[in-house]
């Protein structure tokens, strides 16, 4: 019994020496800084807004499956609140260190939902999966086109789910080409790992952001896109107000395929 208690006598004052070593305890500290993820990064937030007189779209004529579309169905192509914030404007940030980051690839889904696609505008990174789904009782279609490549084309009846994979960098428009001319929908498909869509307000939210300087893109399906450059300083937020002006002719329309 007291053989036992010398042995992990012992064994215990090893260890204590083993732990109390400045070789180890240099080694664990490294190991922490290593472990711990870096905190000296920034954020972009801001609103995207429509300035001066413009028209609400109006609604989408239905020329198909009345019966359960109705006659019309809301135009999404261009929402904008009452204190003009631009809801589904693209965000992008390019240069800096965003390259030097990988994507977190994700799963978008598309639905068809009362006859339009749903969400109307997404972004993702180059890579990412597209699960396509139809939760109507009728009969739908999801043709992707980059520009005027077809990506793919599926018939997706009401129990059909199709997974692609969205491969290439560029603005995809997505039709249904069962008659329902009156459907569309965009997904930007983009190399870099910091972008957003705005919300019904306007807003947006990019987090993480390296320090550095970046280009930032944004794009909108009628309004065209802008760029500017901006700088990211560590743990703070840099914000921004973007103005699309609509009685404007300086800006581009907008483009529906290439490189977002």
């Amino acid at each position: 019994m007291r053989k036992r208690n010398k042995n992990n006598s012992t064994l215990v004052a090893a260890l204590f020496l083993l732990i109390t070593s400045p070789a180890f305890l240099e080694h664990v500290v490294l190991y922490a800084q290593q472990a711990a993820p870096s905190k000296a990064v920034g954020t972009v937030a801001g609103k995207v807004r429509l300035e001066g007189r413009f028209s609400k779209p109006a609604p989408l004529k239905v020329n198909k499956n009345r019966h359960f579309c109705g006659n019309e169905v809301p135009n999404e192509s261009l929402l904008v609140n009452l204190k003009g914030g631009l809801q589904n404007a693209v965000i992008m940030l390019r240069g800096g260190k965003s390259q030097g980051k990988e994507s977190t690839l994700e799963t978008l889904i598309l639905d068809n939902k009362n006859c339009a696609f749903a969400p109307h505008v997404q972004v993702a990174p180059t890579g990412s999966e597209l699960l396509l789904l139809n939760s109507d009782p009728i009969l739908h279609d999801a043709h992707a086109r980059l520009g005027p490549e077809t990506l793919f084309n599926v018939g997706l009846p009401t129990w059909r789910r199709v997974k692609e994979r969205l491969k290439r960098e560029g603005i995809v428009k997505v039709e249904c080409d069962v008659l329902h001319t009156w459907q569309s929908a965009y997904i930007v498909v983009t190399s870099s790992p910091y972008f957003a869509v705005t919300d019904e307000k306007g807003e947006f939210v990019i987090e993480g952001v390296p320090p550095g300087t970046y280009q930032m893109d944004v794009w909108h399906e009628k309004l065209g896109r802008q760029s500017r450059t901006i700088i990211v300083s560590e743990n703070s937020t840099f914000r921004l107000d973007l103005v699309f002006p609509s009685d404007s002719k300086s800006f581009v329309p907008g483009k529906k395929e290439g490189r977002p």
